[in-house]
């Protein structure tokens, strides 16, 4: 008597066992789902169906939080922007270099696991895409704010620091999407590298307004 006669059928075809979540778990496990699938793959190559397979949940509950999958990932991209704002949060105790160095080096770790929703959000199908693009943005006010707030506690950045710092995080963001797609040099010599960078830009600012 076969396997299948004996108990139904094999592990491989056991469906998916289904978990009752309230609104807010199940949203918080697509959104964490999500991370993991656009993280090690293009948008293209993620379908509805396997989304909702590998939550366990019928495709007319996904789309009950999500009406489209370009609606599931803005909001994945919107969970990941405050993933990094987290892990690039400053720490009070430490010095201004310092925090900026840990910054750089959190946000090139957390690109580099992500790389592949990295590279939609700034360069993939969907980086032209409004809500993407406020995203970006968003990140980017928020990391020249944090350094400004680093470099002039006190609030006193003159315009050419300002510009000079938003023009770095610019020049940060497009060398990442670059370093991706290269893989070269590795992530500790660029990360020195980007500092070095902000930290010329910053002298070179405050020396030209003397």
């Amino acid at each position: 008597m076969s396997n299948r006669l004996c108990y139904g059928a094999t592990m491989s075809e056991q469906p998916v066992r289904r978990r009752r979540l309230d609104v807010d778990a199940r949203r918080s496990q697509l959104l964490q789902l999500g991370m993991e699938l656009f993280a090690t793959r293009a948008y293209e190559e993620v379908g509805i169906e396997e989304i909702a397979e590998r939550a366990g949940i019928s495709r007319g509950l996904l789309y009950h939080y999500f009406p489209t999958k370009r609606d599931f990932y803005v909001a994945v991209t919107a969970s990941a922007v405050e993933e990094v704002g987290r892990l690039t949060q400053p720490r009070p105790e430490a010095a201004p270099l310092d925090n900026i160095a840990a910054g750089v080096d959190a946000y090139l770790r957390y690109a580099e696991r992500h790389a592949h929703g990295f590279l939609t959000a700034h360069r993939g199908a969907l980086s032209g895409d409004a809500e993407v693009r406020d995203l970006v943005q968003r990140s980017r006010r928020r990391q020249a704010a944090r350094i400004l707030a680093l470099v002039s506690p006190n609030g006193t950045a003159t315009p050419l620091v300002r510009l000079a710092v938003t023009g770095w995080i610019a020049l940060a963001q497009d060398t990442t999407v670059q370093w991706l797609q290269q893989r070269r040099p590795g992530r500790a010599t660029l990360a020195g590298w980007l500092v070095k960078t902000l930290r010329c830009a910053l002298i070179a600012a405050e020396e030209a307004e003397r």
